[in-house]
């Protein structure tokens, strides 16, 4: 009799356990709102943590702490939290895109492209991650993936001054001047105050060809901020691309007297110097470049140059390799590494290289010719008759565009 009554009282608290859980999950669900709205992070933190001993297998939950921990700079501690909430639901896209977010500020930039990509697959109308992806695609490398991205996310908001800076980045990145031009003059349309986006939009005009256009832009910064380093180096830029090298070895001289620290200055100073016939001073100036910030790939890749120039081949080896180490997407420096291994007899690295600049840029018909003969000497018959294939296809290509072109010239106009 006493057992009975004991499984009775048991299954009474238990019962009376399961109907009071709902309402004790309501009661911490309306405070933990009631803290948000007053901006009580910690007392929203300590709401949902609490629901989510109540609810373990709730995603939202996970996600809500996550967010919350990361809100108040600690998202090291909320990785976790966003991980279980991709565990416990893998088709909330939310928790994706946080949980992307939080890897990024983490620095895992491999995971957190690929959580942003899923978040976008799971919600594609959502523009805010087509923005935060293409953003990551521009930081890790990948142009081509960040326009395709951000041209998407520019047609949903077509307001939004970010969206059309990143496209204009990943365009200009990707040597489509004329795209970049059109991108970031949207940008500054849509913000014509913002000095840092200007100077991108007149970086963009001297890349596309037109370098007085691109002096207009800098000029009229300049008149507001007379000591902005980074448009001042741009005005060097531009004087470059007009051929005004004497114009640009004195404006990028005494911008170096004024801030030695600039080696986006004595890089551009070494480019005017190169197109002098300068080299001592053009590879000084490289060096000092690549001394002061030695992640500036283009300031080796010019240093490698110099060192071909004076036929220190091992030298040049160097510097090529810490240009793509820094920036993976040199195509350039991709296929002259590729070459001057070749030219080295390292079959193997040529090879590796080579290989890397056509999948950056698919119609370098000399990158493809060499692969070719690279793989002809490793005994990859099939593999080099692709390469050679691909090679005699471009060339056809350029060479009936060429036709074309002097056909229209020749053709008599009535």
């Amino acid at each position: 009799m006493l057992r009975h009554t004991r499984a009775v009282w048991l299954l009474v608290a238990c019962v009376g356990a399961a109907a009071q859980t709902p309402g004790a999950i309501q009661q911490l669900e309306a405070s933990a709102q009631q803290h948000l709205a007053a901006r009580d992070a910690a007392g929203a933190l300590s709401d949902y943590e609490k629901l989510a001993k109540l609810n373990p297998h709730s995603a939202v939950y996970e996600d809500e702490i996550g967010f919350l921990l990361a809100a108040t700079g600690r998202s090291s501690d909320a990785i976790p939290h966003f991980r279980r909430a991709t565990e416990l639901d893998p088709r909330m896209a939310q928790a994706w895109y946080h949980f992307g977010v939080a890897l990024w500020l983490g620095q895992q930039p491999a995971p957190a492209v690929e959580a942003l990509r899923k978040a976008v697959a799971l919600a594609p109308g959502r523009a805010d991650y087509r923005l935060r992806l293409g953003s990551a695609y521009n930081e890790t490398g990948n142009p081509a993936l960040a326009a395709a991205e951000l041209s998407r996310a520019a047609r949903q908001l077509p307001g939004d001054k970010d969206v059309w800076a990143g496209l204009g980045l990943a365009y200009q990145r990707q040597g489509k001047f004329n795209d970049a031009r059109a991108a970031y003059k949207r940008a500054v349309e849509l913000d014509p105050g913002d000095a840092m986006l200007r100077n991108s939009y007149g970086l963009a005009i001297v890349n596309a060809g037109d370098p007085a256009g691109g002096l207009r832009e800098f000029q009229a910064i300049l008149a507001r901020d007379p000591a902005n380093v980074h448009v001042r180096v741009n005005v060097g830029w531009a004087y470059i691309a007009a051929g005004r090298l004497k114009d640009a070895v004195a404006e990028l001289t005494q911008l170096i007297r004024d801030h030695p620290e600039a080696a986006s200055a004595h890089y551009d100073l070494g480019v005017a110097y190169k197109e002098l016939d300068d080299l001592p001073h053009a590879r000084a100036e490289f060096e000092q470049a690549a001394k002061i910030e030695p992640t500036l790939a283009e300031a080796h890749y010019s240093l490698a140059l110099t060192e071909l120039d004076a036929g220190e081949a091992a030298a040049a080896i160097g510097h090529l390799r810490a240009a793509v180490q820094y920036r993976p997407d040199y195509a350039d420096a991709w296929y002259r590494l590729g070459t001057v291994l070749q030219q080295q007899g390292d079959v193997d690295g040529s090879i590796e290289a080579l290989r890397r600049d056509v999948a950056l840029d698919a119609s370098n018909a000399g990158a493809w010719n060499s692969l070719g003969l690279m793989l002809r000497r490793k005994k990859d018959i099939a593999g080099a008759k692709v390469a050679f294939d691909k090679a005699a296809e471009l060339r056809r290509a350029e060479e009936e565009k060429k036709e074309d072109a002097l056909r229209r010239g020749t053709t008599r106009k009535n």
